[in-house]
């Protein structure tokens, strides 16, 4: 029998699996360095583990009353299981109990899977940001997302 999933906090021994695990799951995956500052900057992050094994994880930060979420990330091999789901519905749990009053994101505008996870987790789109990612020699907008914390009940 297969053991539930594990959520705990990112800690910098983390790090090498989480770089890998971006690299393997996004054409314009973040570098090192940038996970490397949000663990050293304190960022509450998470990660799910399954039989001890990192298989997602997600980073974020509080900035007053709202939780920036910065990055959702499953290893592509398990994708649609779950796990994103399990890591963010643990990310409201530590949201409410910081005291935060929505989560905020933002998310390539090509990025369909991710927008269509988010619209299913009750996020609502807010705004745009014209040329805000990288791609390739050009740049790409991002939708930006909110879901309240306030006004959802648990599913």
């Amino acid at each position: 029998m297969e053991q539930a999933p594990v959520i705990r906090p990112l800690v910098v021994g983390d790090l090498e699996k989480i770089v890998s695990i971006e690299q393997e799951a996004h054409a314009y995956p973040w570098k090192k360095s940038i996970h490397l500052s949000c663990i050293e900057q304190g960022y509450p992050s998470l990660v799910l583990e399954q039989g001890r094994a990192i298989i997602a994880y997600v980073v974020f930060n509080y900035l007053y009353d709202e939780c920036h979420l910065m990055n959702i990330t499953t290893q592509p091999s398990v994708q649609g299981r779950g796990y994103a789901s399990q890591l963010i519905q643990t990310l409201y749990e530590h949201s409410k109990l910081a005291g935060m009053k929505a989560i905020v994101l933002e998310v390539r505008e090509s990025n369909h899977p991710a927008l269509s996870f988010y619209t299913k987790e009750q996020f609502e789109k807010i705004g745009y940001r014209p040329n805000y990612y990288p791609k390739g020699q050009e740049r790409e907008g991002a939708v930006v997302m909110m879901r309240s914390l306030t006004n959802h009940t648990p599913a």
